[in-house]
């Protein structure tokens, strides 16, 4: 069985269309981010900037959408696909997981990015089934390194939590 999209003039399938609109719209949040971050300070090193984490996720994002794009110019073969099977998704496990970042991003400003960090990973490695000695062996060394990068050698605010 293969999968071929309803293609319009040109031969584009409506997904590669979405994936050129949605990186075109990446591209052009990349470039405003300057003017739609205030203050913007210009003086500071680019990777101490407010804007450093958007612009990094957007560009990534418009470039991962033009790789997608031209990956998709054939079709393919379903059989084939490394996609998942969204038959076997387990949606409330999902919601979950998303409630979780929920909470997560209004800890950071309260408890502080590192005491957060490690309460999340801790709660979704739970969710997820993993054992107490797995959990602490993931959680506890992610949460130290991520807040070495982030706050220490990229200087990133979080604000200041009541915790660490």
């Amino acid at each position: 069985m293969t999968h071929t999209a309803d293609s319009s003039r040109r031969g584009w399938s409506w997904d590669r269309v979405l994936l050129l609109v949605l990186a075109l719209l990446a591209c052009g949040l990349a470039l405003a981010s300057p003017q739609l971050i205030v203050p913007y300070p210009q003086a500071m090193a680019w990777f101490e900037s407010a804007a450093f984490f958007p612009l990094l996720a957007l560009t990534l994002m418009a470039l991962a959408g033009v790789v997608e794009v031209f990956n998709r110019r054939h079709a393919i073969e379903l059989k084939d696909s490394e996609e998942l099977d969204s038959s076997q998704a387990c949606m409330g496990l999902a919601w979950a997981m998303l409630g979780l970042f929920g909470l997560y991003m209004l800890a950071v400003p309260w408890l502080g990015y590192l005491s957060s960090t490690l309460l999340f990973l801790v709660a979704s490695s739970r969710l997820l089934g993993f054992a107490w000695r797995t959990t602490w062996a993931l959680s506890l060394p992610l949460a130290l390194v991520m807040w070495w990068v982030f706050l220490k050698l990229l200087k990133v605010h979080f604000g200041h939590g009541w915790l660490i």
